[in-house]
């Protein structure tokens, strides 16, 4: 689970009330919406609240699945006798009771009213399932919904690594087909024409005078042409110094942002836990729960970018090599 705020959540079910108000955007089990209108959701909710790293299709999609998990458990809680909507008049015996029967029903103490109460009654429609009324029939088509809707989830998780693993392997390609072609296109000097000997009288000497002048012609035309070829190599390969160094810094600011929300991201899940601990909660929270979620997506985006800095880093210093060896056999082609 990922965590967002408060007014991003209500948004979220704004935009997708709206969106299944259409049902060519539901999916066929009723209970996602199709890949485009996902889609149109994120997008939507980017645009109301833009951040440094947009929201993701999937990361969308699992805080909906936990919105729905948290509106059943929200639901059974509010049919126990003495429930009130507002939390007042709800004793410590009734939270404990709560808590032997449903267990993830105590992170909603100190938490009502919640907010997102009536925002899940529009979207999920009939309310939520009611676990105590259901039959054997209808738990099985529920569970039959519930492992359609994880299928679902996992191949958008399938998806979104799959994009970040393409995205790393292709920063590192394009470095080093860079670096291969720059080294292939370097141009070796013209060869030397030899020049002749004269072997007797003034026919030699004018054939001697007419050779040299045409060697000085031709080596002329070849040394021109030499630096223009050596000129539009050096030109290419800096241009590729530059275009490389700004990749690399802006890959590495970003990982940089990474590390610092890991950072603010590990401090809050303490801070809950040392919470938990001083009201001597055995069950975790969902918020903790969640907090955890988003420790580990953020580990292993930083595991999968610490390689793709590596392998960005190794392309540039050969990239950089390249260049100098360019720069230097260009100086001594001028100097010959």
């Amino acid at each position: 689970m990922v965590l967002f705020t408060e007014a991003e959540t209500l948004r979220l079910l704004e935009l997708d009330a709206a969106l299944r108000d259409n049902p060519n955007n539901v999916s066929k089990n009723g209970v996602l919406l199709k890949q485009r209108a996902r889609e149109i959701l994120t997008a939507s909710l980017n645009q109301s609240f833009p951040r440094q790293q947009p929201w993701t299709v999937s990361q969308v999609a699992v805080k909906f699945k936990n919105l729905r998990g948290e509106y059943a458990e929200f639901k059974w809680l509010s049919a126990q006798p003495g429930f009130h909507s507002d939390g007042t008049g709800m004793s410590e015996d009734w939270w404990q009771n709560a808590k032997r029967l449903r267990p993830k029903c105590h992170a909603f103490k100190g938490k009502l009213p919640w907010v997102f109460e009536a925002r899940m009654k529009q979207v999920v429609g009939d309310g939520g399932p009611d676990y105590s009324q259901e039959h054997p029939v209808e738990r099985r088509q529920l569970k039959e919904e519930e492992l359609s809707e994880e299928e679902e989830l996992q191949q958008l998780y399938k998806q979104q690594h799959q994009v970040e693993v393409e995205a790393a392997e292709t920063v590192a390609t394009n470095t080093a087909t860079t670096v291969g072609t720059s080294e292939e296109m370097a141009v070796a000097p013209p060869p030397r024409h030899k020049r002749k000997r004269s072997i007797d009288g003034s026919e030699g000497d004018v054939r001697s005078r007419s050779s040299r002048e045409q060697e000085r012609e031709q080596g002329s035309s070849a040394t021109t042409a030499s630096d223009d070829t050596a000129g539009d190599y050096s030109r290419s390969l800096a241009r590729s110094v530059e275009q490389s160094s700004v990749a690399a810094a802006g890959m590495t600011r970003g990982f940089q942002d990474l590390i610092s929300i890991f950072q603010q991201q590990t401090a809050k899940c303490r801070e809950l836990e040392q919470l938990l601990t001083q009201r001597n909660t055995e069950t975790p929270s969902l918020v903790l729960a969640e907090q955890r979620s988003v420790l580990l997506s953020i580990a292993r985006s930083l595991e999968q970018s610490t390689r793709a800095t590596a392998d960005m880093a190794q392309g540039y210093r050969e990239l950089v090599k390249a260049f100098v060896r360019g720069s230097d056999s260009t100086r001594q082609q001028r100097e010959c």
